[in-house]
């Protein structure tokens, strides 16, 4: 791999071990631009990287960092926070949604897991807890305690991305509701070419 992988990629092989086959091995587009939901999420994003910079959501005391990039050598893996609050001894991170499902799904935690550990060994301290902000037609914020458990599993899944990439062949996964508003479902045989 001469790109490293993204955050992202890895929550993508969670929501479904497929996609990183279509993407970084096929080389398709999501072409997530036609999707008006995605579209209204980014506009939601660079508005709170554009207005009050220094505004942190919550009673700490701490330095506010938006839309930093972080990447780690030893992963492999590059990533890029909404925001976090960096205080003396330890950084929350703060992930907003763009969703009226207010739920910790797994996909979540992987996002939240990994960006946790590009924050510690980029800057040196711990992240041992995240605030998710739902917003869409309501607010809704949930803390989210990180702990070892929530950023091992973030790597196992990240070794499972990377095992996809790195065979080129498509991994099996199972048809659910999910599938019925995925942008690769016309092309998506139900089975899997590397059948067990």
């Amino acid at each position: 791999m001469n790109m490293p992988l993204t955050v992202t990629d890895v929550v993508e092989y969670s929501f479904c071990p497929k996609f990183p086959y279509f993407i970084n091995v096929l080389g398709l587009d999501q072409y997530e631009q036609k999707r008006g939901t995605v579209t209204a999420g980014r506009k939601l994003h660079q508005l709170h990287e554009r207005n009050n910079p220094n505004y942190t959501p919550h009673t700490s005391n701490g330095k506010k960092l938006v839309a930093r990039k972080f990447y780690s050598a030893k992963l492999d893996l590059s990533g890029k926070i909404d925001e976090a609050i960096e205080m003396d001894d330890e950084i929350i991170l703060i992930e907003r949604k763009y969703s009226d499902i207010c739920d910790i799904s797994d996909t979540l935690l992987v996002q939240l897991g990994l960006l946790s550990i590009l924050i510690e060994e980029n800057l040196g301290k711990p992240v041992k807890k995240a605030v998710v902000i739902f917003n869409k037609t309501q607010r809704k914020q949930i803390p989210v305690v990180i702990d070892d458990a929530i950023k091992n599993h973030s790597l196992e899944i990240l070794e499972k991305t990377k095992k996809v990439i790195q065979m080129g062949i498509m991994p099996d996964a199972d048809f659910d509701n999910r599938c019925l508003n995925c942008c690769f479902r016309k092309i998506c045989p139900v089975g899997s070419l590397n059948s067990k």
